[in-house]
């Protein structure tokens, strides 16, 4: 039984939705009756006692001296031994030699962690195991080698008493130098790991807001390794409060001088060590605290970046409103708010040089029509050539978007990285308007770029994340504010300006991230999937306020998605790219239509089979089958291939239709074509069809998938390639359909268009 109803028309919000790099959606059964049992707790494997015993007997072995100490304390005469005078000195001179070994250790071991973490520094695991050493160094034979590095007769330390007057050896900074010789691997190592791990999405988002790399550094990138640089500043404190080994062979045990609490310890227990059992346990009890702090880092809690949990929104939508605030508002709206200007941008900020605002008008807002996108339109044009993995040429005029779409691993990603100057994968020599930028910093581009996820700032607010990138170009703090304030307003989102991004939802994050990157105005915006984390109700809100901010936007937008309706509604041109290279590169309507892409015509939802063109005009199939055409393309001519020029393709500019015959080159065979037709023009049958369709296999189908009110069927075969057809659940019954069932394709002649690749 055939269907003959095609649903969706022209409407892309009715484009099917089925992804190229995903099979079709399984249906879930559905499992009633069953109730939760309470009352009863689920057995779980035991430990092994051959596991537990040991572990308890480590366990033990720890405790007791600790125990040992406790119970030997004199806790009667306590406050007696920890309040006499040597006491007192000892812990002053602790705290002082701790804190400044701790700052010293912040100053230099800050940068150094930097570098171990993300510098091409020459000797990377040489260095690296020049900081670990003193963890596994004995103390006294660290003493011994500072002895030999900055004693009197030491490689620097004649240097330093002859020329400054400086003897280290036996002093308070000995002790310092001690110190923070054995304390400061451990600031480093944490804070190492901690940048390690730390997202670069922020700070390359930084970078394209217009941030130089310090200002990155200090707005970003601390915030966020903040955690691990507390826990890191914490156990160098704890470390350099108990030295002991390094500061008596370095620097004595001078009272009042180099006498610090371990050493005051030491002596303590040849005269009084009921004393010494006192001054112990208020050791151990500082490094008790320091651990306790740092429990949530060390013992398997986690933070999301910039210190906070994150809430989870009860749903993707917009959130409630803040007191005094008005509740969500129509899209529609959200434009028309009083004191916005509905088509330009807020005109207070800079553009990425410090211009001010131009005299460019938006147009009305309609995509794809007759008249050339930007034309006639001041603005930012695009002129991009890129070497490398990806090897194309783009050239589109402003107010132009392009969407970016291919399979994994096509360069999508690559390409955007690329003109940010983010990646060596790819290099772009880049032309925004009249200006050269390819050779500049990423902060020096004027290209704003949104990540998937939105990367927003996880330790400013919303306004504070929009005003960055105003911020980094020099706007004064309340321009940048008020600016901010508008932006998000235009978005929908004005009422959650002071909520931090771990208080928001997918599709509020989103907006937020878009409101930031559009502040600044930027020359070239690069958008990576922005609406593919978000519900399909949020997702076609936050689609509807892109459509009419980029229908006003004076620059050139890159669009990367796998969502047909997204390139179909917010894109001028489609660019379809596959292993770096330029498949296709035309308007919507002709990619919708005519796609030259396997990938594409599998994302449009359709059958899309690659062939041969044989001399008689047939269609070669890999397998056995044979696939009949209405209208084939001619026969190719002593078997070269004759790929699709750019001119060709509709409309597309000259550049374009270069860079689509190198990627069509690349990527086509002799003779090769693309097959295609959509689901809805497969009949199934139980038995051998007769009449008109000339193309017609047995199968057995293996998957039957419901999609919306239609069921998807997928049909294996020995002849061809596997195939979908929709069908209603009405049909599958009547037909009697299950996996495995065996059953007849047909599909008419005048239902396959060929491509040519």
């Amino acid at each position: 039984m055939k269907r003959s109803a095609r649903d969706g028309g022209g409407d892309p919000e009715h484009l099917p939705r089925a992804g190229a790099d995903r099979g079709p959606e399984r249906a879930r059964p559905v499992r009633e009756g069953r109730r939760p049992v309470r009352g009863r707790r689920v057995a779980r494997a035991g430990t092994p006692l051959a596991l537990a015993l040991p572990a308890a007997l480590a366990v033990a072995f720890l405790l007791l001296p600790l125990a040992g100490m406790v119970a030997r304390t004199s806790w009667s005469e306590l406050g007696t031994h920890l309040g006499s005078a040597p006491v007192r000195e000892a812990l002053w001179l602790s705290l002082t030699v701790s804190f400044w070994s701790l700052g010293i250790s912040v100053v230099l071991g800050v940068p150094l962690a930097w570098v171990l973490a993300r510098g091409a520094l020459p000797g990377k695991t040489l260095v690296r195991s020049l900081v670990l050493l003193p963890m596994v160094l004995p103390p006294t034979v660290g003493g011994v080698a500072l002895l030999l590095g900055f004693g009197r007769k030491g490689l620097l330390g004649g240097v330093l008493e002859d020329w400054f007057g400086v003897t280290l050896p036996f002093s308070t900074a000995g002790a310092v130098v001690a110190a923070t010789f054995v304390a400061m691997p451990f600031l480093v190592i944490s804070l190492e790991g901690t940048l390690a791990g730390l997202d670069r999405r922020y700070e390359e988002t930084a970078a394209s807001l217009g941030a130089g790399p310090w200002r990155v550094f200090r707005t970003v990138t601390l915030p966020l390794v903040a955690p691990g640089l507390l826990a890191g500043a914490a156990l160098t404190w704890a470390r350099a409060l108990g030295e002991f080994g390094a500061t008596i062979t370095f620097a004595g045990n001078l009272p009042g001088v180099t006498q610090t609490l371990p050493l005051q310890v030491y002596l303590l227990l040849q005269v009084d060590p009921a004393a010494a059992t006192s001054v112990s346990l208020l050791l151990l009890g500082i490094a008790m605290a320091v651990l306790i702090a740092l429990r949530g880092r060390w013992a398997g809690g986690t933070r999301a970046p910039g210190g906070g949990t994150r809430r989870e929104a009860a749903h993707d939508g917009d959130g409630p409103p803040a007191p005094g605030q008005p509740s969500g508002r129509p899209d529609d709206a959200l434009f028309d708010a009083p004191g916005v200007d509905t088509e330009g941008g807020p005109d207070a900020q800079a553009g990425p040089d410090g211009d001010a605002p131009g005299g460019s008008t938006a147009g009305d807002g309609r995509r794809g029509s007759a008249e050339a996108p930007g034309a006639g339109r001041a603005g930012w044009s695009l002129r991009a050539e890129l070497t490398g993995f990806n090897e194309l040429t783009l050239d589109a005029p402003p107010g132009t978007t392009i969407a970016v779409v291919g399979p994994n691993g096509a360069g999508k990603t690559t390409l955007l990285r690329a003109l940010l100057g983010l990646t060596d994968r790819s290099r772009a020599t880049l032309r925004l308007g009249d200006a050269e930028v390819g050779d500049l910093p990423a902060h020096r581009r004027g290209v704003a770029w949104v990540p998937q996820d939105g990367a927003l700032f996880p330790h400013l607010t919303a306004v504070r994340n929009t005003a960055y990138g105003l911020r980094a170009r020099g706007v004064g703090a309340a321009e940048a504010h008020r600016v901010a304030r508008e932006w998000l307003e235009r978005l929908g989102v004005g009422h959650l300006a002071q909520r931090r991004p771990g208080q928001l939802s997918g599709g509020q994050a989103q907006r937020v991230a878009l409101a930031r990157a559009l502040a600044v105005r930027p020359r070239l915006l690069l958008l990576d999937e922005p609406l593919a984390a978000l519900d399909q109700t949020t997702r076609a809100q936050v689609r509807h306020a892109l459509r009419r901010h980029l229908a006003a936007f004076d620059g050139v937008c890159l669009i990367v998605t796998h969502d047909p309706v997204e390139a179909v509604s917010l894109a001028d041109r489609v660019l379809v790219l596959e292993r770096g290279r330029v498949v296709q590169y035309a308007t919507p309507t002709e990619v919708t239509r005519h796609p030259r892409s396997p990938w594409v015509a599998r994302m449009l939802g359709r059958n899309a089979w690659r062939c041969t063109v044989t001399a008689d005009g047939g269609l070669a199939l890999p397998g056995p089958g044979r696939l009949v055409a209405a209208d084939p393309p001619p026969a190719p001519s002593g078997g070269g291939a004759h790929p699709v020029t750019g001119e060709e393709a509709a409309g597309a500019p000259p550049a374009a239709g270069a860079a689509e015959k190198a990627g069509a080159e690349a990527v086509g065979e002799a003779g090769a074509a693309l097959a295609i037709f959509g689901p809805e023009a497969v009949s199934l049958h139980r038995e051998r069809p007769s009449g008109s369709p000339r193309n017609v296999w047995p199968g057995r189908v293996r998957e039957i998938t419901a999609v919306g009110s239609r069921l998807r069927v997928v049909l294996g075969s020995a002849q061809v390639p596997d195939l979908v057809a929709e069908i209603t659940p009405a049909a599958a019954v009547e037909l009697g359909l299950a996996e495995g069932t065996a059953a007849w394709a047909s599909v008419k002649a005048t239902e396959v268009t060929v491509v040519r690749l």
